[in-house]
């Protein structure tokens, strides 16, 4: 096999193993019976776990510009975009994990880098989906926010795009509670999280 072929086995394997498990699924001879190859194999092309930490960051880097680069077709956030990041799911809990890891230099720089990318993409179809026309600072706000209550709240089980679409109409009713004074509220509490 060539030595790409072998390494991106390596990086694609502990990059969905980080997604379900995040560091702590990490093992060299786990991964070495996933992908068929000794632990040799391993010290070969990283030397090091450090080194395959930071292959994997950058592994990220460019499966959530993939993410990114699919989601500027969608026309909308609801149901357009939401249904590309369901595509992108094992990208999307990587960030989960970088979230839940953020002790870590390496992870919280890989993190916050992804964040700001995933912020600037969706913006515009986001202002859109709440109606906030001309104040930035409440939208990012309350994409902020919402973001930190995917990130507490999913798992591979919950991630589907009725679970997204649920989370978007939350922040929509607390915007049009907040500009019109809609008792939506009420019906919140009646809906069980």
């Amino acid at each position: 096999m060539p030595k790409e072929k072998t390494s991106a086995k390596w990086i694609e394997t502990g990059y969905n193993l980080f997604a379900h498990e995040g560091p702590e699924g990490i093992h060299i001879e786990k991964i070495a019976r996933i992908v068929g190859l000794n632990k040799s194999s391993f010290y070969h092309f990283f030397g090091t776990m450090e080194i395959f930490y930071e292959q994997l960051m950058l592994h990220h880097n460019n499966t959530v510009d993939l993410a990114l680069k699919d989601g500027k077709s969608a026309q909308s956030l609801d149901p357009d975009y939401l249904n590309k990041v369901v595509k992108h799911k094992v990208t999307f809990m990587v960030q989960v994990q970088l979230s839940r890891h953020r002790s870590t230099p390496l992870f919280s720089k890989a993190y916050l880098n992804a964040n700001q990318k995933i912020e600037q993409s969706i913006i515009l179809l986001w202002n859109k989906h709440l109606g906030i026309i001309n104040n930035r600072d409440l939208s990012l706000l309350c994409l902020r926010f919402l973001r930190d209550t995917f990130y507490s709240r999913i798992s591979f089980e919950d991630f589907n795009y009725n679970f997204l679409h649920d989370l978007a109409m939350e922040a929509r009713k607390i915007i049009q509670e907040i500009r019109y004074g809609k008792n939506i509220f009420k019906n919140l509490q009646d809906d069980p999280v």
